[in-house]
């Protein structure tokens, strides 16, 4: 743990978005140092937390963590001038949606050490084609797809199996039914 604060100790963490997901990584971040701001479409009344604009978030983050819906208003927000706004030298992590981030912008800012590197759950078009550039870059972290796997959407959907196959002996109509 001594290291993680060493690593950590004076870096800021921008989350964008503010849901679930963002505000259970608040104190988990902050244990290991981390001086944590957010930025969402309003201020949260009761957050112990810094609300930026997007426009003051990106200059002051070593770390910009993206965790916000995919919308037409979101759609590209992270794009080269957003990359350029960002502090030289600091981390674009997206477990949220691909197409949130202009990925051949990021290949530009991550080649050219600007940002210093990227983790990415998420693509613009998924499955990820094997010929992706971003792969193939040393600073780029790939995982796939999994940051939606927390304990609660596994039993959501453990529950909606369940209730979806009680349905189906019964003959009632499914839930969430994609035709």
């Amino acid at each position: 743990m001594a290291r993680l604060r060493r690593g950590c100790g004076n870096r800021t963490v921008g989350l964008v978005g503010f849901g679930a997901v963002a505000r259970r990584l608040v104190p988990m971040l902050q244990a290991i140092g981390a001086k944590v701001v957010y930025t969402s479409r309003q201020p949260a009344p009761d957050v112990p937390i810094p609300f930026l604009p997007l426009a003051e978030l990106l200059p002051v983050a070593d770390v910009l963590s993206l965790h916000l819906p995919l919308t037409p208003e979101t759609t590209g927000m992270i794009d080269a001038a957003a990359l350029a706004a960002m502090k030289r030298g600091s981390v674009l992590i997206n477990t949220a949606r691909g197409p949130l981030v202009d990925e051949a912008a990021l290949f530009e800012a991550l080649t050219s050490g600007y940002l210093r590197g990227a983790g990415l759950d998420v693509f613009a078009r998924e499955p990820v084609s094997k010929d992706d550039p971003l792969l193939e870059l040393q600073n780029v972290v790939v995982t796939p797809h999994l940051a939606w796997l927390t304990t609660e959407t596994l039993e959501r959907s453990l529950s909606i199996i369940s209730e979806n196959y009680r349905r189906l002996r019964s003959g009632e109509p499914l839930l969430y039914r994609v035709v």
